[in-house]
Order: C-alpha cells, then structure tokens, then sequence
C-alpha cells in the first residue's frame, strides 16, 4: 500500500507580494536549539533606526518617530488552531495625516522571501487593506510573529502583532517534558501529564511511548472514556544515549491518533544541525509492514544539494526520489518503506541526511500494526 504524507505541518513561511504578507511564526512550540543559526530578522520593532531615502524635508525630530499610520487591528490573535492551518484575516493601515505616506519595506521577524515593496503609497487620510496569512507548524505551543514595516521619512517601525496556540485534537499540558532544560539544571524525569480533547470529545489514550498508559484517577477497565486524562510519566529507565526525542503519545481521537511531546535534555536531547530545516520530525501515523509512504521535508538555505537521507534504523529503508528547489529552499521528498519483519508498537527512527560535508538528523516515529 503506498501513502503520500501531505504536509499538514508546514512552518509559518512568510511572503510578501503586493501587500499580501504570509508571516512566519516565530517563538514558541520548539526549542531554541532546534535549528541551526537562523537569518537574521533584522532591528526589533521601534528601534531608532534611520533609513535611506527618508524626507529630510521633515527634520531630525520627525524622522525619529514612528509614523503616523494606525494598523487595525494591530494585533491578531488566531485562537487554538491544529498544527499546519493556513490562517488568515484582512487587517487595515490607515494614514492619519495629511500627507502620503510611503512605504519602504516590510519585514517580517523571520526568513521569509520577501518581495520588493518600494513606492506604495497610503494616500492623505486614507488606508489600504493588507490580506495576511500565517501558516503554523507541526510543532504545538503559542506561535508569534511581528511584521516590520519602515515608512520613508520615519525611523521607527510600524508593526502588526500575530499569534495563535497550535494543538493537535488532544492538547497536552504541560507542552513538552523538561527533563533538563539547561546543564546547571537538575533532571526531572518524572511527572504527570493531562490529556484534553479541543472539541470535548470522549477518546481512548491506547500508549504513552509506547507502553500501556499510566492512568491517574481514571480505571480503563471500569470507567467510561473521558474527554480529559492525567497520565503519568516515568524516564528514569533511560540512558542519556537512548532517552527519547519525542515521547509519542497514541490515541483514537481521530485528529490525535499520533503525536508527540519533545523531551527536552541538555545535552542528551539537544539539536546542534549543521543543515537547517523547517522541522525536525514527522510522523508517518499507523502504518503496515511493508507499507511504503512518501514524506515530504524542506531543507532551509542550504549551503549546498543534499545527498542523501539514511536511516539509522533498518526498520525503515530511506533514499532520495526528488529534489524541487523553493526560492532559496530545497523541497526534498523522501521514499520510505517499512520492513515486511517490522514488528508492531512504535519505533522512532534518525534519518540523517548530508550535503557530503554536513550532517542533519530528522526523526521518523510511527506506529506498526497488522
């Protein structure tokens, strides 16, 4: 059986064109190591900056302000949404003086592709509308980005504000497990986990990485299945070589049947790629022995093609079958088949690409059955 896995979990790419932004989401969701050093995002909003081409008509002290242009809403808060919507809304700019004013670029907080948006003009007391998109990514937690946009003649930014909460059909609280989040810090490898459905619909949690949940409060055997859990969790069997990345959790809601939490440790757990990428995981759901899917990934301003992708695991086979360039990103679909002996339960496995001098590693977790 051949499955293609759509891209349902696609990170916030921001693109300007004719004022219509996609932004990038920043901040929240994954950790700080969990990509290589990004592009720089440019000045912090209201940063006194001066900028070429500005009205020097308009003197020193007009320059350093911020110009006279409302943003309405000014800040966008999407609500809970599933990890990979598209969101979008319609917010307005609207020029409060008596003069034009010009834009001279907008920029958004992260790598983004960015279209020249030089001499659009808000006209004197008047607005324009400026459709926004923001794509979350596959990874759950608060999602924030800000659009920077420079007027001619002002210095400081003018921003619009966005943010949502990206969950699966089941939100976990906490968001992820801090084992050890810093070295100075001690591990804590034990603590509960609350499951809820977004939609309050009564599910089954079937494993909790693998083993039989641990339940708090709550009988499988007796008692009604609920929209809400406390499950516990115990990491202290594992070595810092073998602790989990990502602790899978499984259940039969049927927009959570496969999702993770990150277990975060430094520096058992620690990403340090030498190739940036948009995530660091997939999920290939329930599959068959024998089963082959085709996962899409998107390899970030590469320094150079990527080679190739081995699995570490010989519970999968991994290779390369295209490779699409994006602007200034490699779209790269993977082929991967399940061994026919693959055994049931949940595996997660490294593949680790290569650019034949760098490395990146990209866990693939699943769960076998039939």
């Amino acid at each position: 059986m051949d499955r293609t896995i759509r891209r349902a979990h696609l990170p916030l790419i921001p693109t300007l064109a004719a004022m219509f932004l996609s932004i990038s989401g920043c901040g929240g969701g994954s950790d700080p190591e969990d990509g290589a050093a990004a592009a720089p995002a440019g000045p912090a909003a209201g940063s006194a900056r001066s900028e070429p081409g500005g009205d020097r008509a308009s003197g020193t002290q007009e320059a350093a302000a911020q110009a006279p242009v409302l943003v309405q809403p000014q800040a966008v808060d999407f609500g809970v949404v599933d990890p990979g919507t598209l969101l979008s809304t319609v917010v307005r700019m609207v020029n409060v003086s008596d003069r034009p004013q010009r834009i001279v670029k907008a920029q958004p907080s992260c790598t983004c592709t960015t279209l020249d948006l030089d001499g659009r003009v808000i006209p004197p007391r008047g607005s324009i509308e400026v459709p926004v998109e923001m794509q979350t990514n596959r990874a759950v937690g608060n999602k924030q980005a800000i659009v920077q946009v420079v007027f001619e003649g002002y210095s400081r930014f003018t921003t619009i504000d966005l943010k949502a909460e990206a969950a699966w059909g089941v939100r976990t609280q906490p968001l992820y497990l801090g084992v050890r989040e810093r070295p100075d810090q001690p591990e804590v490898r034990k603590g509960v986990i609350n499951l809820q459905s977004r939609d309050g619909r009564p599910f089954n949690v079937i494993s909790a990485n693998g083993e039989p949940p641990v339940f708090v409060g709550f009988d499988p055997a007796s008692d009604d299945p609920r929209a809400s859990y406390t499950i516990s969790y115990d990491l202290s069997g594992y070595g810092c070589e073998d602790l989990p990345p990502y602790y899978v959790i499984r259940t039969d809601h049927p927009k959570a049947e496969l999702f993770d939490m990150r277990v975060r440790h430094d520096p058992c757990t620690r990403l340090r790629p030498m190739i940036n990428m948009e995530d660091f995981r997939s999920s290939l759901g329930v599959v068959s022995p024998g089963e082959q899917l085709t996962v899409p990934l998107v390899f970030k301003k590469p320094r150079a093609n990527i080679l190739s992708a081995t699995s570490l695991d010989p519970v999968l086979e991994t290779r390369i079958v295209e490779r699409v360039p994006d602007g200034q990103n490699i779209k790269v679909e993977i082929l991967t088949v399940i061994s026919p002996d693959a055994t049931e339960g949940l595996f997660q496995v490294p593949i680790r690409f290569t650019d034949g001098q760098r490395t990146v590693d990209h866990t693939f977790y699943g769960w076998v059955e039939g």
